[in-house]
C-alpha cells in the first residue's frame, strides 16, 4: 500500500542530539551576541557617515541576532529529547525566527558581494542605487520577500507537526517537501551564483587597478577566500542533506518502514549540519565587520578612548 509523508512518523534517536547540539548553541549564543552587537554598535556609526556597505552589513547583523536570541529555546528543547512544552504560539514564533535567518542571511551576503562590485566596477552607472537610500530600499524588499517565503513555510509545517515537537515532523509531508525543493534555489543556488560572479568580477578589476600594492591587494583576496570557504564549509552541508531528505519526501513509499528507515538513516547527519550553519553568527561580524579597516579603526578609536577616560578618572 502507498503511503504519504504525513500519514508516518518515524521514531527518531532524540537523545542523542543533546551531546552535540547543546555545546554548539551555547558557544554561538556566548560569542556571537556579544560580537554582533558589538558589530551593530559600529556598523550604526558608519551609517551614519554615510557608507552604503554598512547598510548590508547591518541587516546582516540583525538575521544574525534573531537566530543567536531563538538558541535558548533550542538548547531546552534539545535538553527535553525534543519535546516542546512552551505552547503552539512560541513554537511559531521561535520556528519564524529561526528560519528566517537561512534566506536572509544569504540575501544579505549576495548584496554586500553585489555592493562590492557595483562600487568598483560600475561606479558610475548604478551610482542612484549605490546610496544609503537606494540600499535600505533594497533591504526593506529582501525583508519583505524573505518574510513571506518563511510565512508560507511556517503554514506548510502547521500540518505536519508532530505532537510535542516544534519545526519538525519525520518525515514533515509531501506538500513542505515540494515547498523546500522550491525554495531551494532562493536560499541556496542563487545567492551560490551570485556571490561567486560577484566576487569573481571584483578580483578580475583589481587585477587592473595599478595604484593598489601588492599587500593591499592580497589582503582582499585573502578576505574574499575566507567569505567564500566559509560560506561552503558551513552551509554546503545542510544544504546537501536537505536537498537529499526533501527529494525523498517528494516520492512514494511502498511501506512505512522503507520512509522511517531513510529518515533514522539521515536524521544525525541532518542534526550535524544544522548546528554547522549556526556557527556563521560568529564568523560573520568576524569576516564582514571586525576585518574591515575602518571598522577596526572604529573598534579601536573607542576602546583607546575608554582607555584614557579610565585613566583620567583613576588620576582624579
Amino acid at each position: 500500500m502507498n503511503s504519504t509523508a504525513s500519514s508516518v512518523s518515524c521514531p527518531m534517536a532524540f537523545n542523542t542530539t543533546k551531546y552535540f547540539l547543546i555545546p554548539v548553541y551555547s558557544v554561538v549564543l556566548g560569542a556571537g551576541l556579544p560580537l554582533n552587537c558589538l558589530a551593530m554598535w559600529v556598523l550604526v556609526s558608519q551609517i551614519k557617515k554615510s557608507i552604503v556597505l554598512s547598510v548590508y552589513m547591518l541587516n546582516l547583523v540583525v538575521a544574525d541576532l534573531l537566530q543567536i536570541l531563538m538558541l535558548p529555546f533550542w538548547i531546552y528543547y534539545s535538553y527535553l529529547d525534543h519535546n516542546w512544552v512552551l505552547g503552539l504560539k512560541a513554537c511559531l514564533a521561535v520556528s519564524w525566527g529561526f528560519i528566517t535567518n537561512f534566506y536572509a542571511k544569504n540575501g544579505f551576503l549576495c548584496l554586500i558581494a553585489m555592493e562590492r562590485y557595483i562600487g568598483l566596477v560600475h561606479p558610475l552607472e548604478f551610482r542612484r542605487l549605490n546610496t544609503i537610500c537606494g540600499a535600505t530600499k533594497v533591504s526593506a524588499m529582501a525583508w519583505g520577500l524573505v518574510l513571506s517565503v518563511c510565512s508560507v513555510g511556517i503554514g506548510l509545517l502547521l500540518k505536519n507537526l508532530e505532537p510535542e515537537r516544534c519545526n519538525e515532523g519525520y518525515p514533515l509531508g509531501r506538500s513542505y517537501a515540494y515547498f523546500k525543493m522550491a525554495t531551494m534555489p532562493l536560499s541556496f543556488f542563487l545567492p551560490c551564483f551570485f556571490m561567486g560572479f560577484f566576487y569573481l568580477r571584483v578580483l578580475h578589476k583589481l587585477r587592473q587597478v595599478p595604484s593598489l600594492d601588492q599587500e593591499e591587494k592580497q589582503q582582499i583576496y585573502g578576505f574574499i577566500s575566507l567569505i567564500i570557504i566559509s560560506f561552503f564549509l558551513l552551509c554546503v552541508p545542510y544544504q546537501v542533506t536537505s536537498l537529499y531528505k526533501y527529494q525523498r519526501e517528494r516520492l512514494p513509499y511502498d511501506q512505512d518502514s522503507q520512509l522511517c528507515l531513510f529518515e533514522t538513516n539521515l536524521f544525525f547527519y541532518h542534526q550535524v549540519a544544522l548546528c554547522l550553519t549556526t556557527l556563521g553568527n560568529v564568523l560573520d561580524p568576524l569576516l564582514y565587520i571586525l576585518l574591515l579597516k575602518d571598522v577596526r579603526k572604529e573598534i579601536g578609536n573607542h576602546l583607546y578612548c575608554k582607555v584614557l577616560d579610565r585613566g583620567q578618572s583613576q588620576v582624579d
